[in-house]
């Protein structure tokens, strides 16, 4: 089975290629890098092929896969990283991707007004439409590429006491039905999985349960790279100076250092230069920001999917002398990632009573009482570990520096390039909030 599709407006050689979605056997190597994401939201109280979709949101025709949709896509998860940047004083670390993925799976549960709000947060259509675009996205980010590994999983954990909509709950996700009652095998249950698909990473992500629970709905993502170009662990610097955000103090960090040919530019609008750090054989790269002065303002107060590809078309190849720090950071959101769902107008899915999920079953008023993201993110040198989930602005050039050390507060993004989706999202602000590895 084999789709064409131009995912993102062309303005660039990487950016908006046609390319084909295929089933692709997973032999990628594991090496280097690593980042993980999960997310999970619970519900306390209270594989489609083609030509599926209509028997289980019936009322919709069947809709193609839609060119726009993948750049809605990254600018919801643009716009949550911000948002939870800015509801932090620390560090952070996301996956864009692993929340925008197990809010789509909530989104087919849904009717009514808690649709609505998720139509417009989210910039959905119609389900069949998100559906056929959402498959062949995951498709397509998870083929098989030599130097990177990206798998994602999605799953859900429903009461064995609910009746549920089979049509949704036996062919979109992986279901399993659960004895809540049992708090702590559920648990266990949760986290064995979770922790097989980050490859120990994240063992412990469900803390607590209560009998009452009603579903769980999780999605984890894991992606391993390998640097096109490594870094020498010779050429490492074990007391290399980092600056943080006052009042913090300047902290000893491993830094690592390379020289080579490297993409790179100033954006005026971020008032940061932007590198591109590519990893072996793969469209997806890790975009670092660093801005001018110390603080990361500029970037988080203007960053969207255009000033993104702004930057992204204004860099040119420079031989640079690159220092990053050799590092690994976790972030565990809760009430955050909450309250910035709700800040994005997805209000109704968290209200007991109000919330619209009969889309997954009558026989109990579901509703979410609880979201928790883990992302955790390794970067070494031999590349980066990770697990969890238009217009262009004008821009004018600065002097573009042949070093480029990242001594100082910095923002990172993991995207695909191809696609243009970001996975994972990160801000340092302090060396403090870096574990170094």
């Amino acid at each position: 089975m084999v789709h064409e599709w131009m995912l993102v407006p062309e303005g660039s050689a990487d950016f908006g290629k046609k390319f084909h979605v295929r089933f692709f056997d997973p032999t990628a190597r594991m090496r280097g890098a690593l980042c993980l994401g999960v997310v999970v939201v619970v519900a306390l109280y209270g594989g489609l092929v083609e030509g599926q979709s209509n028997a289980c949101f019936p009322g919709e025709r069947v809709e193609l896969l839609s060119p726009v949709f993948p750049s809605s896509v990254e600018r919801f998860g643009i716009d949550l990283f911000r948002r939870i940047s800015a509801s932090l004083d620390k560090s952070v670390f996301i996956s864009p991707y692993s929340i925008w993925s197990v809010l789509t799976l909530a989104y087919f549960g849904s009717g009514g007004e808690t649709r609505r709000q998720m139509e417009n947060a989210m910039f959905y259509t119609t389900k069949t439409a998100t559906y056929s675009n959402w498959n062949a996205l995951k498709l397509v980010l998870e083929r098989s590429d030599a130097g990177t590994t990206l798998r994602t999983s999605n799953r859900a954990y429903f009461s064995d006491q609910l009746r549920l909509n089979r049509c949704l709950a036996n062919t979109l996700f992986d279901l399993r039905l659960v004895d809540f009652t049992d708090t702590q095998r559920a648990i266990r249950a949760i986290n064995q999985e979770v922790n097989a698909t980050t490859e120990g990473r994240i063992p412990e992500l469900i803390k607590f349960l209560p009998p009452t629970t009603r579903f769980a709905l999780v999605n984890a993502v894991f992606f391993k790279g390998m640097w096109e170009s490594e870094f020498d662990p010779e050429q490492t610097n074990p007391r290399h100076e980092f600056l943080g955000i006052p009042p913090s103090n300047p902290r000893k960090v491993h830094m690592m250092f390379q020289t080579g040919l490297f993409k790179q530019g100033f954006n005026e609008q971020l008032d940061a230069t932007m590198l591109e750090l590519p990893y072996i054989n793969s469209t997806i790269s890790m975009f670092i920001f660093l801005p001018r002065e110390l603080s990361t303002a500029s970037i988080m107060n203007n960053l969207t999917p255009e000033t993104f590809r702004a930057a992204y078309n204004g860099m040119v190849p420079l031989n640079t002398r690159v220092g990053l720090p050799r590092f690994k950071m976790t972030t565990r959101l809760e009430d955050e990632l909450k309250e910035t769902l709700i800040s994005l107008g997805i209000v109704d899915l968290f209200i007991p009573g109000q919330a619209n999920l009969t889309d997954f079953t009558l026989s109990a008023p579901l509703n979410v009482d609880a979201a928790i993201h883990q992302a955790t993110v390794e970067v070494n040198e031999e590349g980066t570990v990770a697990a969890a989930a238009t217009s262009l602005l004008n821009t004018r050039f600065g002097a573009i520096p042949v070093n480029f050390i990242c001594n100082r507060p910095f923002v990172f993004l993991i995207t695909d390039k191809r696609s243009g989706i970001t996975l994972f999202a990160g801000e340092v602000l302090s060396s403090d909030d870096l574990e170094d590895i």
